[in-house]
C-alpha cells in the first residue's frame, strides 16, 4: 500500500503542474497540429491534394486531307485528325484535367484574357495534311494563355504535344522508308504514300494491341513490412506524432524520477527513510507513479491524434505491446539517468543534452521520409532507446507482428537493465 501512496502523491504532484501537463500533451499535439495545417489539413478524405480542372477553348481551324476521307481509330471514324485529338482529350482519363469548350478565335483569346477561360487551343489548318506527310510548311498548335496561368495549363500542354507526338509515329516511319527507297532510285506516288502511312498504322496498332494481349501482370506479392498505403498526409502527421509523442514520454519518466533528488534536497526524503519504508518501496513508489504517468500521456496522446487527426495506428494487439514497452522503457530510462546525477542542478544537462540528442537521434527516421538516406535511419537510431521505440511503433502500424515482438523485446530488455544500474546506484546512496 505504501508503494501506492508514493504513486499517487507524485502523480497529484505532476498533474497539477501546467509546466508538466505542457510537455506531457501540448507540446505532442501543437507540433503534430502545425505540420498538419503546414501540409494542408488535419486528417480526413479532404486533405488530399486535388489538382483543379483547366477551362481550354478550342479554335479547330484543321481543313483535314482531300487524300483521305476518313481516319479510323479505336473502333471509331473520323473525318480529320484533329477530331481524333479532340476526342481523345474528351475520354474519361482526362475528364478532372481539362474541360474543352470549342468556339471561334476572336471569342477564345477574348475569353482567356477577360479570364474566363485558362488556355486557348488553336489548331492550324494544315494540321492533317502535316500528320499525314503532305503539308507543304510547318505546322504548329498554338496555346494562347495569361501571364498568370497555372500549372495546369502547362500539364495540358505536354499532355497535347505527346498526343500529337504519338499521332505523327506513322509519318516518321514513313519519311524514314521514303527516304531509305528514293536513295536507291524508288519514287512513291501521292496515292502509294498515302496507302503506305495507313499500313504503318494499321501495323503499329496491331503490334500495339497483340502486346498488350500478351502482358501478364503478376501481382506483387503482399509484404506485412510494406503493406502501409495510407494518404501522404497521414502517413506524415502519424510519424511525427509518434516522434513527439516517444519524444517527450522519455522527458515525462526522467521529470518523474527527478522528484527523487528534488526531495533529497527538501528534506522529504530523509524523513521517509526515518518511517518504517524500506528502500526499495520508495525507489519502488517513483517508478510506479513514472510508469502509470506515461500511461496516461501515450493514451491521451494515441487516442487524441485518432480522434482529431484521423491518425490510424494499425491493429490494436501490436500497439500495445508498443506502447507498454515504452511506458517501462522511458520510465526505467528516467530512473537510470537520473542515478547519474547528484543533484538537480546537474538535471539541466540531462535534460537540454543527453535527453535532446538521444530523442532526436531515436526519432530521426521522420525527418528523413522520402530521401536516399531513410533506410540507414532504420537502423542507425537503434543506438538510443527512443529509436527501438520509433522502429516498434512503425513495425506496428504496419502490422508487421515479427518487428514489433522484436523492437518490443528489446526494449523490455533494455528497460530492465536500465532499472537494474538506477535502482543499484540509489539503493547505494541511500543506504
Amino acid at each position: 500500500m505504501k508503494i501506492i501512496t508514493i504513486a499517487l502523491k507524485d502523480l497529484w504532484r505532476a498533474f497539477r503542474s501546467f509546466f508538466a501537463l505542457a510537455f506531457m500533451f501540448g507540446v505532442p499535439i501543437l507540433m503534430t497540429a502545425m505540420f498538419a495545417f503546414l501540409f494542408g489539413g488535419i486528417g480526413g478524405e479532404d486533405s488530399e491534394f486535388n489538382l483543379p480542372s483547366t477551362e481550354v477553348f478550342v479554335v479547330n481551324h484543321d481543313e483535314g486531307s482531300s487524300l483521305v476521307a476518313n481516319f479510323e481509330a479505336q473502333g471509331n471514324t473520323f473525318a480529320k485528325m484533329s477530331d481524333m485529338l479532340l476526342d481523345t482529350l474528351q475520354q474519361d482519363s482526362f475528364q478532372d484535367l481539362l474541360t474543352l469548350t470549342k468556339t471561334s478565335e476572336r471569342e477564345a483569346r477574348s475569353a482567356v484574357e477577360a479570364q474566363e477561360a485558362d488556355m486557348a487551343m488553336i489548331i492550324p489548318e494544315n494540321y492533317t495534311n502535316a500528320l499525314i506527310g503532305q503539308s507543304q510548311g510547318p505546322s504548329q498548335i498554338e496555346f494562347y494563355q495569361n501571364a498568370e496561368s497555372d500549372i495546369g495549363t502547362e500539364i495540358v500542354q505536354s499532355v497535347v504535344m505527346s498526343l500529337v507526338d504519338s499521332f505523327s509515329s506513322g509519318v516518321i516511319i514513313q519519311d524514314s522508308v521514303t527516304s531509305i527507297m528514293e536513295n536507291h532510285n524508288i519514287n512513291l506516288s501521292q496515292a502509294e504514300q498515302i496507302s503506305l502511312i495507313s499500313g504503318f498504322s494499321s501495323e503499329l496498332e496491331s503490334n500495339q494491341t497483340e502486346t498488350q494481349n500478351n502482358v501478364n501482370v503478376i501481382q506483387p506479392a503482399e509484404s506485412p513490412v510494406e503493406n502501409d498505403q495510407g494518404d501522404p498526409l497521414q502517413t506524415i502527421l502519424r510519424s511525427i506524432m509518434a516522434g513527439m509523442m516517444i519524444f517527450y514520454a522519455f522527458f515525462t519518466g526522467t521529470s518523474a524520477a527527478q522528484t527523487i533528488l528534488q526531495e533529497q534536497e527538501n528534506g522529504t526524503l530523509a524523513r521517509l527513510f526515518i518511517s518504517p519504508t524500506s528502500t526499495a518501496t520508495i525507489l519502488n513508489g517513483k517508478f510506479l507513479a513514472g510508469f502509470l504517468m506515461i500511461i496516461v500521456q501515450v493514451a491521451t496522446l494515441l487516442i487524441f491524434a485518432n480522434l482529431v487527426f484521423g491518425i490510424q495506428w494499425g491493429p490494436i494487439v501490436p500497439l500495445v505491446f508498443a506502447a507498454i514497452s515504452l511506458v517501462a522503457l522511458a520510465t526505467s530510462f528516467g530512473i537510470f539517468v537520473m542515478s547519474l546525477v547528484k543533484g538537480t542542478k546537474q538535471a539541466g544537462i540531462i535534460y537540454g543534452g543527453v535527453l535532446t540528442f538521444t530523442g532526436m537521434l531515436g526519432i530521426s527516421s521522420v525527418f528523413v521520409m522520402g530521401t536516399p538516406i531513410e533506410e540507414a535511419f532504420n537502423y542507425l537510431p537503434l543506438f538510443v532507446p527512443q529509436g527501438w521505440a520509433m522502429n516498434a511503433f512503425k513495425a506496428s502500424w504496419q502490422g508487421n507482428w515479427q518487428r514489433v515482438l522484436i523492437h518490443a523485446s528489446g526494449m523490455i530488455l533494455l528497460a530492465v537493465i536500465f532499472f537494474a544500474i538506477g535502482n543499484a546506484r540509489f539503493k547505494k546512496r541511500f543506504s
